[in-house]
C-alpha cells in the first residue's frame, strides 16, 4: 500500500492470490518481527484476505503463504473505487468516521484504500459507516478482509468465537 513503511521498517512478502494465468500476487506488509518467521501485522492489508494490524502469524519463508496463530482483535476493512478518483473523498468524508470508532487508515493504492477498526466498535455500526458512505460513492464498494469465509455470510472461526456465537 503507498502510505509504505518507513525507511527502517521490517516488512514481510506475503501471497495474496494467484492471477488466472496463475502468476503469484504478492503484498508487502509492515511487521514487527517477534521471532524467526513469526510476526505482528502492523498495518491492515489493501488486498490480502485473512490478517488486520494486530494479527501475530507465522511465514512459510518458501512460499509465502502465512497461518495466523493469534488474532489482534481487529477487522480489515477494504474500500474500492475502481477507475474512480475517490480519494479525497474517503479521507475527507469516510475517514472522520473510522477514526471515531477507534480505527485507523493504514494503506491507499490508487483506487483502494484499507482501514483497521477493532471489532469492539461492533460489526453493525461498522457497516452502517460503511454501507451509507459506499452508497453516496456511486461504483465504490467495501468488504471486511478478515472476517467472513469466500461466501461473504459465514464468519470466519476467529469472529464466531469473538462473538460468542458458535
Amino acid at each position: 500500500m503507498s502510505s509504505g513503511p518507513t525507511p527502517n521498517q521490517p516488512t514481510v512478502r506475503l501471497l495474496a492470490a494467484l492471477k488466472e494465468s496463475g502468476q503469484p500476487v504478492f503484498e508487502e506488509v509492515p511487521v514487527e518481527v517477534l521471532g524467526p518467521a513469526r510476526y505482528r501485522l502492523l498495518a491492515s492489508p489493501g488486498i490480502l484476505d485473512g490478517l488486520a494490524a494486530g494479527d501475530v502469524f507465522v511465514v512459510d519463508p518458501i512460499s509465502s503463504l502465512y497461518r495466523v496463530k493469534e488474532h489482534g482483535g481487529n477487522l480489515c476493512v477494504q474500500v474500492w473505487y475502481p477507475g474512480l478518483d475517490l480519494a479525497g473523498r474517503v479521507d475527507a468524508e469516510l475517514a472522520p468516521g473510522v477514526t471515531a470508532l477507534g480505527g485507523t487508515l493504514d494503506g491507499r493504492e490508487q483506487e483502494l484504500t484499507s482501514f483497521t477498526i477493532p471489532l469492539a466498535a461492533g460489526i453493525p455500526v461498522i457497516e452502517v459507516l460503511l454501507n451509507g458512505w459506499v452508497d453516496s460513492a456511486d461504483g465504490a464498494t467495501w468488504s471486511f478482509g478478515n472476517a467472513y469465509e469466500e461466501d461473504g455470510v459465514t464468519p470466519l472461526p476467529w469472529l464466531s468465537e469473538a462473538l460468542g456465537s458458535e
